[in-house]
């Protein structure tokens, strides 16, 4: 038994041996046709961090920026002025869509009302309708609003605003501060839940009779008779919005105030706005603040429906209907 047990040690220990042969075997030498191991690559350089992702606000301000305008600059050649307008209040400012600049006198202006920022000498802040702002001079805004209703009559002729742009309007009623009125250079067909609106003094402008901003007048342009919305004075002068929403200058001599509520009654001849030209023609019809006018020499026989505030009656003997010529760009 001895004897089996020495074998049998032998063995294993001979088995060992051979396994540990084997490993250091596999170690020194491949198996034949085994590929070699690919040499180790040297470390590879490392590269330099990413920037983190610039956040929106600094995306935009990373992006190249267009030179602020200058506010006291403008197309017309006007000196800048000041406002009567006070911080906090509304006013009804021409802008050209989303450009805030006034370089071009061909672009087409809107009358947007807004509220007053920050009023520095010639430059006032307006505050965007959707939030921030931007910076003008007073040529380029109509002061707007009032402080109590009180002030007002019912009859009174009024700017009003109508989806934040300027409108004319009359007061038909007042109670307490709500002040109901009544659009009247709104389309005529419209129904009354769109012409009758009710208002708070904030949103109307009582009119003055004369050359008075947001009123019309009459502008004498190579000899003929244009009707024009007055901006605001400049000197001798006074910037004006035409009808098809381009922006003059016109010398104040050769400009005539509509009145606003002026006496009129069936056959009187007057002349009346069409396409932005003022014609002469013969009253039809009066209703409340409409006008209805036959005139003759315009592409339609049917009467022009016309509101106060945009009829004369002082008409030259020698005023006769001519065609309507096409607006000159870029008068100044």
């Amino acid at each position: 038994m001895k004897r089996s047990l020495i074998l049998t040690t032998a063995r294993l220990g001979l088995a060992g041996v051979a396994v540990l042969a084997m490993i250091t075997g596999c170690r020194k030498s491949p198996a034949p046709g085994a590929a070699k191991p690919a040499p180790t690559a040297a470390p590879a350089a490392k590269a330099p961090a990413a920037a983190p992702a610039a956040a929106p606000a600094d995306a935009a301000q990373a992006a190249v920026k267009a030179p602020e305008n200058d506010p006291l600059k403008n197309g017309w050649n006007l000196p800048p002025r000041g406002t009567s307008a006070k911080e906090g209040d509304r006013a009804y400012v021409l802008t050209q869509g989303k450009d805030r600049s006034y370089g071009s006198t061909t672009a087409v202006y809107h009358l947007f009302a807004h509220d007053i920022g920050e009023i520095r000498g010639d430059v006032v802040t307006v505050k965007e309708l959707g939030g921030g702002s931007f910076k003008i001079t007073g040529l380029f805004l109509i002061p707007a609003g009032m402080t109590n209703a009180s002030d007002l009559k019912v009859g009174d002729m009024v700017l009003a605003e109508w989806a934040s742009s300027l409108k004319h309007a009359m007061v038909t009623k007042i109670d307490g501060d709500k002040i109901t009125v009544r659009y009247v250079d709104l389309p005529d067909s419209w129904g009354d839940d769109k012409v009758v609106a009710q208002k708070t003094a904030r949103e109307v402008t009582k009119q003055k009779e004369g050359l008075q901003p947001g009123s019309f007048a009459i502008a004498m342009d190579e000899g003929k008779a244009r009707e024009v919305l007055l901006v605001s004075e400049s000197g001798d002068n006074w910037l004006v919005r035409r009808f098809e929403g381009r922006v003059a200058v016109f010398p104040t001599k050769d400009l005539k105030p509509l009145p606003l509520k002026p006496a009129l009654k069936a056959g009187q001849t007057v002349l009346v706005p069409w396409v932005g030209m003022m014609y002469k023609g013969k009253i039809k019809k009066v209703t409340g603040t409409r006008v209805e006018t036959l005139v003759e020499g315009i592409a339609t026989k049917d009467p022009i429906v016309t509101s106060l505030g945009q009829v004369a009656t002082d008409v030259p003997k020698d005023a006769a209907p001519a065609a309507a010529a096409e607006p000159k760009q870029g008068k100044k």
